[in-house]
């Protein structure tokens, strides 16, 4: 719920109807009966929003102009002034913290922002570029600078926990590498063994194959020898050399030949 839209003025009131800064109007609620009596100020972030200000510290302006208790629950936007305030006090009291902490002391444009250095709280302006002290003896400074204070603590505690959240991932990261890369290492040794076990069956099958060969080679001389010996007929003892060589059993050769008949020998004498 937000109020009727009115200029952005102090204490001394605006009427120019083009003036470009706008406010909602305060909206106050009242709640409860008795001592628990209370005003929520239903429209406080709006309002906060327009003037370029934290909704907690208008809220406080409320209860420091006024002597009472104030409360602001970010989490449900719900600020509430003790007592039972109407509409107009609450609207005064807002041109008020405009007149104090929102205008610029120098072209009164409402186009400040907080400069705080060394415990004082200075206004910078935007539309001007000058930089005046607050008034540091109103309640109000003394919220300012602890929100300030511990506005700082927040954002320092979350950008440790930023760069504590960027170690870990970077530590899971670099985690996740080693293990890849150790894995990558490991299928290259499986690799480098299958290919020495495949290197050692194709050296084992040429040794097998120049074997085979080797004896088919000393079996065609056994065979020119006999033939050679069967042409031989003249000389005995070289025909007897002949027959005692090839009558040996020659099963232990290759492909299966058991013995071979001296068919073409002649008789040895």
């Amino acid at each position: 719920m937000s109020g009727r839209t009115i200029n952005i003025s102090g204490v001394n009131p605006v009427e120019d109807p083009s003036y470009r800064y706008k406010m909602p109007s305060v909206v106050g609620k009242i709640e409860g009966k008795g001592n628990g009596i209370k005003t929520v100020v239903v429209n406080i972030s709006d309002l906060a929003l327009s003037l370029h200000r934290e909704a907690a510290e208008v809220n406080k302006f409320f209860g420091c102009e006024m002597g009472a208790q104030t409360t602001y629950n970010e989490a449900d936007d719900r600020a509430v002034v003790n007592g039972a305030h109407l509409d107009p006090e609450l609207q005064q009291c807002v041109h008020k913290y405009v007149e104090k902490f929102v205008l610029c002391p120098e072209c009164g444009l409402p186009e400040t922002a907080y400069k705080i250095n060394q415990g004082c709280i200075w206004h910078r302006c935007a539309a001007c570029g000058a930089k005046e002290m607050v008034d540091m003896n109103h309640k109000l400074c003394t919220f300012i600078l602890s929100q300030d204070k511990k506005n700082k603590k927040d954002k320092a505690k979350a950008k440790k926990d930023k760069a504590k959240k960027a170690e870990e991932e970077g530590s899971s990261e670099k985690t996740d590498k080693e293990k890849k890369k150790k894995k990558k290492s490991k299928d290259s040794d499986d690799e480098k063994k299958d290919k020495k076990k495949k290197d050692k069956k194709k050296k084992d099958k040429k040794k097998s194959k120049k074997k085979s060969k080797d004896s088919d080679g000393s079996l065609a001389d056994d065979m020119d020898d006999l033939s050679v010996g069967s042409d031989v007929a003249g000389d005995e003892d070289v025909m007897g050399e002949y027959c005692l060589k090839l009558s040996f059993d020659l099963s232990t050769q290759v492909h299966g030949i058991s013995h071979l008949s001296l068919l073409h020998c002649r008789p040895c004498h």
